[in-house]
């Protein structure tokens, strides 16, 4: 069992949980770029019922190409980006490995959407890349 804490820049929100890691990943999409101003994306899954959360967060929901709804919580007092979630799995949360505490638990195991990556990304090659998401 993991357990990870972490927190927003301001401290208004924060988590914990408890639980099995059930994926990581590195998402190279233009959304995820749009959204965290930065190259990409990385998340650490775990299923919604094993994260605490406190505080208030605020939520953009999206449809993305797939059809699906993905949804991005953050602090509505300093914006930072904590998790994320698709309708498709309800049971599962994405949280934003910026936030985590226990940096040494972040292990990616996929990069996806590497067809839209900024060109001057470097990417980790022992882990499997995929041009969209598989299917």
């Amino acid at each position: 069992m993991t357990t990870l804490t972490g927190q927003c820049l301001c401290g208004q929100v924060s988590f914990k949980a408890e639980g099995d890691i059930t994926m990581q990943g590195n998402c190279h999409c233009t959304d995820c770029q749009q959204v965290s101003g930065s190259a990409y994306a990385t998340l650490v899954f775990m299923r919604k019922d094993n994260v605490e959360i406190t505080g208030e967060t605020k939520r953009y929901a999206h449809e993305v190409d797939s059809g699906n709804t993905l949804s991005k919580d953050f602090c509505p007092n300093c914006g930072s980006q904590m998790f994320g979630g698709n309708a498709a799995r309800p049971g599962s949360i994405a949280i934003k490995a910026g936030c985590i505490d226990q940096k040494s638990e972040i292990k990616p195991q996929f990069n996806v959407y590497t067809s839209s990556k900024i060109p001057c990304t470097l990417m980790d090659e022992g882990i499997p890349g995929f041009d969209k998401m598989p299917g």
